[in-house]
């Protein structure tokens, strides 16, 4: 009779024990989703900031060259191109400026890159 009494309590106490395991390897699975995702969204952030990057540099070496011409951009309003996630919008005042936005899939703005094409503007 005692060797029943512990065979159960020794089973229930292996059951209790695999539930605890199996819902902590659930929780550990989503945390790593989690960070997967977080690791892919941090990389397609660091490839657009650095051709936003690379854009505004060609932009500013060669200033009289439309955005078509150097990239392969849509314009979408005056003065204002598109290229899948960065937008570059041109300001023509005085000194040439503007902005190229790192947008997400839902078409917020992340980042907002400003630049200045020729001149100086610390005048």
């Amino acid at each position: 009779m005692k060797s029943k009494v512990q065979s159960f309590s020794f089973l229930m106490e292996l059951i209790i024990v695999i539930l605890f395991f199996g819902a902590s390897t659930t929780v550990c699975a989503s945390f790593i989703v989690e960070a997967k995702n977080k690791q892919v969204q941090a990389t397609t952030l660091q490839n657009s900031l650095i051709e936003a990057q690379s854009m505004i540099e060609t932009m500013q070496a060669n200033p009289q060259v439309a955005p078509e011409i150097l990239f392969e951009v849509v314009l979408v309003g005056d003065d204002i191109y598109q290229k899948d996630n960065l937008v570059i919008q041109i300001i023509k005042d005085e000194v040439v400026h503007g902005t190229v936005s790192v947008q997400d899939d839902e078409q917020k703005i992340i980042t907002e890159l400003p630049f200045v094409l020729g001149g100086n503007h610390d005048e």
